[in-house]
């Protein structure tokens, strides 16, 4: 049994947190939250692109902290790339309280994370696929995080491997 947790999956796009988020939900019964899928949906709704990132992120907290209040623990699947998400984060764990479980995805290899990026197809309806020039500017305002967490490079063994080691660290 999984005690209660906060669990946040974090990582540039094509770092392999979605892949491993998506395990981890599965393998707990948890419920995920994607700030990505969050987003395309408020552009379907009509809301400009250019005022969705943050209401993304607001809209998986709301959805946590539900989960959090009727004592279940929650998966969220997002970039998480500034301190402002990191902090929402933290705080809305302390306010149940719940353990705060940090999985940063890294992918060392940049001809690995680049291969990703070009051969990615999600099927998120109403998002485009990022693309490596993107991938490239986002990394350069990509903070270092300062908070405990584990860090996998997901180019370095293959997703099974990686979830096991995930799943190992939540228990």
């Amino acid at each position: 049994m999984l005690s209660q947790k906060l669990v946040i999956l974090a990582g540039l796009p094509g770092s392999g947190k979605s892949t491993l988020a998506e395990g981890i939900s599965r393998h707990f019964s948890l419920p995920l939250f994607s700030v990505d899928p969050i987003e395309a949906a408020m552009w379907r709704s009509g809301l400009p692109r250019d005022q969705t990132g943050i209401a993304a992120y607001v809209v998986a907290q709301a959805l946590a902290e539900e989960h959090l209040r009727l004592g279940q623990s929650v998966v969220i699947d997002a970039v998480n790339p500034v301190e402002a998400p990191r902090a929402a984060w933290r705080n809305l764990a302390a306010n149940y309280p719940v353990e705060l479980a940090i999985i940063e995805c890294v992918c060392a290899d940049e001809a690995t994370h680049r291969r990703r990026i070009e051969a990615r197809m999600r099927s998120i309806e109403g998002m485009t696929e990022i693309t490596w020039a993107e991938v490239e500017k986002r990394r350069t305002g990509y903070e270092a995080w300062t908070d405990a967490r584990l860090t996998l490079d997901t180019s370095a063994y293959p997703p099974e491997r990686l979830l096991a080691e995930a799943i190992a660290h939540l228990t």
